[in-house]
């Protein structure tokens, strides 16, 4: 088997210019979002005592499920073997790291005084380690570290030591993900998120999700810097992806059906007949599950790269959905904090304005992301080495001067 080269790109281009410029606006937008929710306080957010949590949340368990679905998906070759998909597991590791910082970064500008960000690491001492929240403290930084270490023994190509960090990783994201289902699930006093189901359905989520987006970073990153794109590579991950997206419309139609079935079922009516139910029904069934299958089963469209690639961005369009669905309608339904009729504000159901600071906060911390990823690609030997500068194939002594191939 040929060896597989990589490189970092050059970087020198006016697109590349023109994207790390317009990435680096975002982000200074951003930190001037981040500057006044840390002056005026969290009321510049669109958050209540009905709807506690809002797009910092929702982005936080949206990028967590991307980066564990990545670096589960990058095992296909360093721990099961597969070569074939090898030209893009480095760029899943890495692509991995990015996201699980952003989702740190979230939970960072969450926190009302975000200078007291140490005491979430304070295990065992300053935290109460029966608490979800703090249980997935410890996953989300042995995560982070692990995945750290993972990428230096694949760039240093200790094969035996990537694939013990490889298994160790793997093991750690499913946990991780699933942990943070568990922050839902757990919750029995919330009958919308309250379910057994939860971490299974996140983690199914985030394997979707986190294919449809390495797909998409797969076919933009190699499209744009000139490198093979092998077609039966992608699509044999948009098969798999199907399969994915198969798995998780079944698990949430027993959800669904679950809570149907139980005595108390108001809040469940509300999640999928009340104001917001176009959004489940509209973007995360239709756009996260119904629309990339109609692509991903047409013998037309699952034979070209552009329709996997909808496919993908479809599939990361609803699974963000379903994350907001979750956190914001989700909580908006009220709860019962007593038998009986319940009056004033704390009977009624929630309401969540996205202002602009937030938004302007969220869009520049993605947007920090996808600037880290493009430095990545420049300063990372993290591509497939380009054909244009592969080392050309030794010409026969025998074959004449004049029928050589000059070298470009």
């Amino acid at each position: 088997m040929a060896v597989l080269n990589f490189s970092a790109i050059e970087g020198k281009s006016r697109s590349y210019r023109w994207l790390v410029g317009i990435l680096a606006a975002l982000v200074l937008a951003g930190l001037v979002g981040f500057v006044i929710s840390y002056l005026k306080g969290h009321q510049v957010f669109g958050g209540s005592n009905n709807v506690p949590w809002g797009l910092p949340i929702v982005f936080l368990i949206y990028l967590i499920g991307l980066s564990a679905g990545s670096l589960i998906l990058s095992s296909l070759t360093y721990v099961f073997g597969r070569q074939e998909y090898k030209p893009i597991a480095r760029m899943a590791v890495f692509l991995a790291i990015v996201l699980i910082v952003g989702a740190l970064i979230f939970i960072f500008v969450d926190l009302g005084r975000p200078e007291k960000f140490w005491r979430l690491f304070m295990f065992f001492y300053l935290n109460n380690m029966t608490s979800m929240f703090a249980i997935n403290g410890v996953l989300y930084g042995g995560y982070f570290a692990i995945s750290l270490v993972y990428l230096g023994f694949i760039f240093a190509d200790n094969a035996r030591m990537t694939r013990a960090l490889g298994i160790l990783a793997v093991c750690w994201a499913v946990l991780v993900h699933m942990g943070t289902g568990a922050i839902f699930g757990f919750v029995a006093a919330r009958e919308p998120w309250f379910s057994p189901l939860r971490p299974l359905e996140f983690l199914v989520a985030a394997l979707a999700s986190g294919l449809a987006l390495l797909i998409l970073a797969v076919v933009f990153t190699l499209k744009f810097t000139r490198r093979d794109l092998k077609k039966e590579m992608i699509f044999s991950l948009g098969r798999l992806m199907s399969v994915f997206i198969i798995t998780l419309l079944v698990l949430v139609f027993v959800d669904k059906m679950t809570h149907f079935y139980e005595p108390a079922r108001e809040a469940t009516v509300y999640m999928l007949a009340g104001p917001s139910s176009w959004v489940f029904w509209g973007l995360q069934i239709g756009m996260g599950g119904v629309i990339p299958l109609v692509i991903l089963f047409n013998s037309r469209w699952n034979k070209t790269i552009r329709g996997i690639a909808l496919a993908a961005a479809s599939v990361v369009i609803g699974v963000f959905f379903e994350r907001f669905y979750l956190v914001i309608p989700g909580a908006a339904y009220p709860l019962e904090l007593y038998p009986g009729e319940i009056e004033g504000v704390w009977g009624a159901v929630g309401s969540f304005p996205i202002t602009p600071v937030e938004t302007m906060l969220s869009v520049g911390i993605i947007a920090l992301l996808g600037l880290v990823f493009v430095l990545g690609l420049k300063f990372m030997e993290l591509l497939p080495v380009a054909e244009s500068t592969a080392a050309p194939a030794p010409v026969p002594s025998s074959v004449p001067m004049s029928e050589k191939q000059p070298v470009v």
